[in-house]
């Protein structure tokens, strides 16, 4: 593992954020940070990046490229930043979609020379390789796989005083590979539906097989079973080429990943963009030390955020974490509070603070658990890193993980909602001052009213529900 520049300081030649006249009763004119707002430069920073990169598959040059980008403009505005280099077995993650076909012709053949056990056997070794691999994030049998190169970047904005809590507020710069067959697409149904069929036929097969040799007294007899299932056996045999076809399944082309998740990481700028500017006006947090962190290797089993969680341990100290990911629909805000295919307990309680949060804005926002089968964001690395985590996701998970548009050649800047990164970066400023007034946990969260003072603010963001205490 290499790591560079850790915790280089930013360069002090960076023109100030704020100009000198910008307290003057608005009769000078607005900065430019004041004359748009964080929303609309995070949705030009996406569309910029991936203008200049495209796709960014773990271990291209574009993700790298993408990163120190992302690394630079995190450093304009950050007390420190560091970009952390290392290597990761991420090509294992669909490793299984090669094997299950050599899988298949293995448990048929054991069968039809009168060996169900060894078949059964097989058939639940690879089920139990996919479920740690694909399904709970905890590989096996990774040794000899090719390494790939990834980088995670962050950068710290300290407090004004004493380190007290500190938010992680983290994304993910990596795309995900395009599928040569989506859901709905012609021929979808035979080159994957049909062969995971198949397959799981195979697997009742070799069940029914041994209950069939028990009854027969043949059980550990070598030999051709009996004449039905043999039929069965032979046709399901000949059916081999058609599970070949699920090989294909990944595609060498990648998503341009605008909304899945690079309008995240420049959610992240954004909001180090103006913290900074707080802190230049004397008016940054008091307590509460800023992460702004952007994995790499998301889309092929959080390796970049574990690693990272590893290696950055003695930041963390009573610590949360607030992933953001998938911002596409303002009126479906959500904060996952069950991650990993659903299968893995977040922070219940940070993300229903995060609700009341966020209704207490104005904004309707509900803590859901992460559908299976729909993979699973970092804030699963900050949980097993024993840190008190969530997600805020904005996508329709009752018909949004089948017809969105993540992970398809469609995910552009264009497909997301502008509202909803404007609710993405509010939520998290108001919770960065709420935390910081020691007002978050077990606390009534109240909508204040405005005061002159913060028109100010509300100039810059352009938002109606934020305040300050």
């Amino acid at each position: 593992m290499k790591i560079t520049n850790i915790f280089s300081r930013k360069k002090k030649t960076k023109p100030d954020l704020v100009k000198p006249d910008l307290h003057t009763h608005r009769k000078a004119p607005l900065d430019p940070l004041r004359s748009t707002s964080l929303a609309e430069e995070a949705l030009k920073e996406t569309k910029k990046l991936i203008g200049e990169f495209g796709g960014r598959r773990t271990g291209s040059s574009s993700c790298k490229k993408c990163a120190d980008k992302i690394s630079k403009r995190l450093s304009e505005y950050c007390d420190f930043t560091s970009k952390q280099e290392f290597k990761h077995k991420g090509l294992a993650f669909g490793l299984w979609i090669q094997y299950i076909a050599y899988i298949y012709l293995i448990s048929l053949v054991l069968l039809l020379v009168g060996a169900p056990f060894l078949s059964l056997f097989t058939n639940i070794f690879f089920i139990y390789y996919v479920y740690r691999e694909f399904i709970v994030y905890k590989p096996l049998f990774e040794k000899n796989i090719k390494d790939t190169d990834g980088i995670n970047i962050h950068g710290i904005i300290e407090p004004e005083e004493e380190v007290k809590p500190t938010i992680l507020f983290s994304s993910h710069h990596d795309s995900a590979p395009l599928l040569n067959k989506n859901r709905g697409d012609k021929g979808y149904f035979i080159n994957v539906e049909l062969p995971i069929v198949l397959f799981g036929t195979s697997c009742v097969m070799s069940l029914v097989q041994i209950i069939v040799e028990l009854l027969t007294k043949r059980l550990f007899h070598i030999g051709f079973p009996p004449i039905t299932s043999l039929v069965i056996i032979l046709l399901l045999l000949l059916a081999t080429p058609i599970v070949y076809k699920i090989r294909n399944y990944y595609s060498q082309e990648s998503s341009p990943g605008a909304g899945d998740n690079l309008i995240s990481s420049s959610i992240l700028i954004q909001l180090s963009r103006y913290f900074s500017w707080r802190k230049k006006r004397k008016e940054g947090l008091k307590n509460t030390r800023l992460i702004f962190a952007s994995f790499d290797a998301e889309e092929v089993g959080l390796r970049g955020s574990s690693v990272w969680f590893e290696k950055y341990e003695a930041l963390l100290e009573n610590a949360v974490q607030l992933n953001f990911d998938c911002i596409y629909n303002s009126e479906e805000l959500v904060f996952i509070d069950s991650d990993v295919n659903g299968m893995m307990p977040l922070s219940k309680e940070l993300a229903q603070q995060c609700v009341k949060l966020a209704n207490a804005m104005g904004y309707e926002a509900k803590n859901h658990p992460l559908p299976f089968f729909s993979g699973a964001t970092d804030a699963a690395s900050g949980y097993r890193a024993n840190i008190k985590a969530c997600s805020l996701m904005a996508i329709d998970f009752e018909s949004g993980i089948k017809n969105s548009y993540f992970h398809t050649k469609d995910d552009t800047v264009d497909k997301i909602d502008e509202k909803a990164v404007e609710k993405a970066i509010a939520i998290a400023i108001k919770l960065s001052k709420t935390i910081d007034d020691d007002n978050f946990y077990d606390k009534p969260i109240v909508e204040e009213k405005e005061i002159e003072e913060e028109k100010d603010l509300l100039d810059l963001l352009k938002f109606n529900k934020i305040s300050r205490r």
